[in-house]
């Protein structure tokens, strides 16, 4: 495929076109459960929509696409080539034929790379560079992390990340960068991996994936795992979910909880919904007791943000949970004006709060 350069004003200026009414209230991420894969969509406040990986299947992300009612993709980016990223980007770029796609650079030599490829080509989209640039959906601004472009150090530690801000909200996306790419990034870009709200996993929650270091300069609220439940790669592993707890991160798998989705308000407050709550451990209890801890929000120990990701809490109940501490059992959470029986039930459904 032969790629075009474009002016970084055009791409401003076709991204940033105008719209005469905001179809939308809110920024939304959509964390979609893929099964073993990433697919991330973002919607900004007017409706469009942004693609970040496709998953596996040919037309799980597409399908639920169409179930949320996207009517507009402008936008798709691969964070790299591999299957568990692609395989779902052919039907969504043949559907909704975005404007742009943007790709790491390196090629791969497998079918879904090429099924990649010839839907750019049929959608005659241009096709990004993967340097530093920021792309603005209206008030949305897409931060791109920039591929080292280096084949010789593998796919994973060569992905394209993505970071979302929308007024005091930061977000990030890495795909699969590991060890090597983290070091990169922090050496050329340290700017861009300092204090966000929500990351999404590298590689899964894989042991090579998140750094320390990483993790230390983005110090998350809110991480969330895309990995199919039972997979053969363990994903999340342990040490994965033990660098999440060291930094005070919140944890959303959706192996666990199926697709994860956040709504951001102007002013940066945002919002946490998942497609289901944590199942109860059954198979595997040694497992499930060690995931158990990393993947609840404590009423005793966890900041007001953290709080916040509980259904029905709110700034103003999370400073009184704060304020009310300690507790012996969630239930105890009744204590709280405007929690009653059946928001506490909504609660200890979710999955998300616990004491510990």
């Amino acid at each position: 495929m032969r790629r075009s350069h474009v002016a970084w004003s055009r791409v401003l200026a076709a991204l940033a076109i105008s719209v005469l009414a905001a179809v939308a209230a809110a920024l939304e991420l959509h964390f979609v459960d893929v099964g073993q894969g990433d697919a991330v969509v973002i919607v900004a406040p007017d409706g469009r929509a942004v693609v970040y990986d496709g998953g596996p299947a040919a037309d799980t992300l597409y399908t639920y696409l169409r179930r949320v009612g996207i009517e507009q993709v402008v936008l798709v980016i691969a964070s790299h080539a591999h299957a568990d990223h692609i395989g779902g980007l052919p039907a969504v770029i043949d559907a909704y034929v975005p404007a742009f796609v943007l790709d790491n650079g390196v090629p791969h030599t497998t079918r879904a790379f090429e099924r990649y490829l010839h839907a750019v080509e049929r959608s005659g989209a241009q096709l990004l560079t993967p340097e530093r640039r920021t792309i603005t959906l209206g008030e949305v601004r897409l931060h791109v992390l920039p591929s080292p472009g280096r084949p010789e150090w593998g796919h994973n530690d060569n992905s394209v990340g993505l970071v979302v801000e929308y007024g005091a909200f930061r977000a990030t996306l890495t795909g699969d960068a590991e060890a090597q790419l983290f070091e990169w990034w922090l050496a050329t870009v340290p700017e861009m991996l300092v204090d966000v709200q929500v990351h999404k996993a590298s590689h899964h929650g894989s042991d090579e994936g998140d750094t320390r270091a990483a993790l230390i300069g983005l110090r998350p609220e809110l991480v969330v795992v895309s990995a199919r439940a039972g997979n053969r790669y363990g994903h999340p592993h342990e040490s994965a979910l033990a660098r999440y707890a060291e930094v005070g991160a919140a944890l959303l798998r959706t192996d666990l909880h199926g697709t994860v989705r956040i709504e951001v308000e102007e002013d940066g407050s945002y919002r946490v919904t998942t497609e289901r709550s944590a199942p109860a451990p059954t198979a595997e209890p040694a497992r499930a007791a060690a995931s158990a801890p990393s993947a609840c929000i404590d009423l005793n120990e966890a900041g007001l943000a953290a709080l916040e990701l509980i259904v029905h809490i709110g700034h103003e109940r999370a400073a009184a949970i704060a304020g009310l501490r300690p507790f012996t059992t969630v239930e105890q959470r009744s204590r709280v004006d405007g929690i009653g029986p059946a928001r506490l039930r909504d609660i200890v459904e979710q999955g998300l709060a616990c004491v510990r």
